[in-house]
C-alpha cells in the first residue's frame, strides 16, 4: 500500500471512528477530493453520514464501515436510489461510490437545507405542509416504495419537489403498497407532527386518496403515537446524537449533548456551591431551587432533599428527578414548551441514589392572573394557549398533575410549562375527570387579582370547548 493510499484509509477510519473526529478533512475518492466538513449521523461501527464539498458543488458523504451489515446496506441503498429514479421518484442522484480498503463513500447529491423538519420549525402553516407529504406518501405507495424510517430529516423539498432521501431503509415492490402496512407507515408520518396541527382524520383520508376510513386513521395514529413517543422518550437516558452520559466523581446522570461545556463548568465549581451566592427560590424540606449564573448563562437547579431513611429507599425506586427529566423530553416531543432541561445527574455512594439535582435553562415572565389584569389581546393568547394544553392533555392521554397557575409562565407571549415532577404520561381511565379537575385548580386562588378569575374561565372554557370540537376525529 502506498503512503497516499494508507493516508487515505486512515481518514476514512478516523470519520467512522468517532462523532469527534476532525473536521472539515480531505478525503480522496478515486481522482477526485471530498472536503468532509459537518458530522450529520453517527451510528458507531456502521456508518457516518457528512456535509461535504465535492468540486466545488455541496454533497452528502456516506461512509460505510467494513462490517458484513454495513457493506449490505451500502449495496441496498446505491441499488434502490437507482430504483427510484426508474419510477420516476425523485430522490437524489449518487455522484460517487468508492471502495476505500473494506469500508465504503457514497456520494450524493446536496439538496438543500429545507428538510421537513425545518420546514415544519419555519412555516406557519403546518396542515399545508403535511398534506403535502401525505400527498408525496400516498404517490410512493401508489408505486409500491415505502420509507421505513419515516423521520421529517428524510423528506426534502428543492425546486419545488419533494425528495425522499436514505434509501436504505426503503422497500420497492412492484405492487402498490396497501392494507395494514400503507395504514401504519402514514401513521407514522402524521405521528411527528404537532398533534394540535394535524387537519382532521376526514382530511387526511381524503388527501391520502382513499383506502383507509377516518376511524381507521385515528385509531392506528394513536397506537403509533403511543409506540414512538416511549421508544424516543427512552433516549434520553443513554448516548445517542441528542443526549450524553455524564460521570463525575459520586455524580452521575445524563445531559444534552450540545451543553455539556456548560454542565462541565457547572459541576466544576459545585452545584451545592453556587447555592450560596445564588438567589434561593425555594427553600423546602423536600426540595431547594435556586437560580445561578454560569458561563453567562442564568440556570436553575432544582435539588431534591432526603428528609429522612424513608425518602432515601423510595429514591432507590422512584425518582422525581428522573421524572421531570423524562417528562421534559417528553413535552418537547409532542410540541410543548418548557424550560429546558440540560442535565439530571444523582449523588450515589456504596451503590445506592442519594440527593438528585436536575439543571434547567432559566426563563422569566408573567403569569396568567396578571396576564388577565392587562386583558385584550394578552389576555385571549393566553388563554388560549392554556386551553390548547388542556387538549393536548387530553388528546395525548398525560397528566401534568398539578395545575395551579404559577406552573405556568409566558416568556415573551409564549406558554412555558414548569414543575413537571408529578405529571404522568398514559394516564387511565380516570383521565378526564382528572383533568377538569386541574381546569378548575387553573383558576382557583388567583389573590389579588381573584375578581378577574370568573370570566377568565368563562373564556377559557369556550376555547377549550372549541379545541376539542376541532380534534374530535382524533379523540
Amino acid at each position: 500500500m502506498v503512503a497516499g493510499e494508507s493516508h487515505v484509509l486512515a481518514v476514512a477510519a478516523s470519520l467512522l471512528e468517532k462523532r469527534e473526529a476532525t473536521l472539515p478533512a480531505e478525503l480522496a475518492l478515486g481522482d477526485a477530493c471530498v472536503r468532509v466538513e459537518t458530522l450529520l449521523r453517527f451510528m458507531p461501527g456502521r456508518r457516518a453520514v457528512y456535509t461535504g464539498v465535492l468540486d466545488s458543488r455541496p454533497v452528502i458523504v456516506k461512509l460505510f464501515s467494513g462490517q458484513p451489515r454495513s457493506r449490505k446496506e451500502v449495496l441496498v441503498e446505491h441499488e434502490r436510489l437507482q430504483t427510484l429514479q426508474d419510477k420516476q421518484l425523485p430522490a437524489p442522484r449518487v455522484l460517487a461510490c468508492e471502495p476505500l480498503g473494506d469500508m465504503t463513500a457514497l456520494v450524493l447529491e446536496h439538496l438543500g437545507d429545507l428538510s421537513a423538519r425545518r420546514l415544519l420549525k419555519e412555516e406557519s402553516d403546518v396542515p399545508v405542509l403535511l398534506e403535502e407529504l401525505v400527498a408525496f406518501t400516498a404517490a410512493m405507495h401508489h408505486k409500491g416504495v415505502v420509507q421505513h424510517d419515516i423521520h421529517l430529516e428524510n423528506f426534502f423539498r428543492s425546486q419545488g419537489n419533494w425528495y425522499v432521501i436514505d434509501a436504505g431503509a426503503l422497500t420497492v415492490s412492484e405492487q402498490a403498497v396497501d392494507g395494514k402496512e400503507a395504514l401504519n407507515n402514514l401513521a407514522w408520518l402524521l405521528a411527528q407532527f404537532p398533534p394540535l396541527e394535524v387537519p382532521s382524520a376526514h382530511r387526511i383520508a381524503d388527501i391520502y386518496g382513499g383506502g383507509f376510513s377516518a376511524t381507521e386513521i385515528a385509531r392506528e395514529l394513536r397506537a403509533v403515537r403511543a409506540k414512538r413517543l416511549k421508544k424516543l422518550v427512552k433516549k434520553a437516558l443513554r448516548n445517542c446524537t441528542e443526549f450524553a452520559e455524564i460521570q463525575r466523581g459520586d455524580l452521575s446522570g445524563m445531559c444534552r449533548r450540545e451543553a455539556l461545556p456548560l454542565v462541565d463548568d457547572l459541576l466544576a465549581s459545585g452545584l451545592d456551591a453556587s447555592l450560596s451566592s445564588s438567589e434561593v427560590l425555594k427553600d423546602g424540606n423536600s426540595a431547594t431551587v435556586w437560580r445561578t449564573e454560569t458561563a453567562g448563562e442564568q440556570l436553575v437547579v432544582k435539588r431534591y432533599n432526603i428528609k429522612n431513611i424513608w425518602k432515601r429507599l423510595g429514591r432507590q425506586v422512584k425518582s422525581r428527578a428522573r421524572n421531570s427529566w423524562l417528562n421534559a423530553a417528553y413535552l418537547g416531543l409532542v410540541h410543548v414548551s418548557t424550560p429546558q432541561a440540560i442535565c439530571v445527574v444523582s449523588r450515589r455512594r456504596k451503590g445506592l441514589v442519594g440527593t438528585e439535582y436536575l439543571v434547567c435553562r432559566s426563563v422569566e415572565g408573567r403569569m396568567l392572573p396578571e396576564l388577565c389584569e392587562i386583558g385584550g389581546q394578552v389576555r385571549h393568547q393566553a388563554l388560549s394557549q392554556l386551553a390548547d394544553f388542556f387538549a393536548l392533555m387530553r388528546l395525548m392521554r398525560f397528566s401534568h398533575g398539578d395545575s395551579k397557575y404559577t406552573n405556568f409562565i409566558f416568556q415573551g407571549g409564549e406558554l412555558q410549562v414548569l414543575d413537571l415532577d408529578g405529571m404522568e404520561r398514559c394516564s387511565g381511565r380516570g383521565l378526564e375527570a382528572d383533568l377538569a379537575n386541574q381546569r378548575a385548580r387553573l383558576f382557583e386562588s388567583w389573590r389579588p387579582r381573584e375578581a378577574l378569575a370568573p370570566a377568565a374561565r368563562q373564556e377559557f372554557d369556550e376555547l377549550y370547548t372549541a379545541r376539542i370540537k376541532a380534534i374530535e376525529s382524533w379523540l
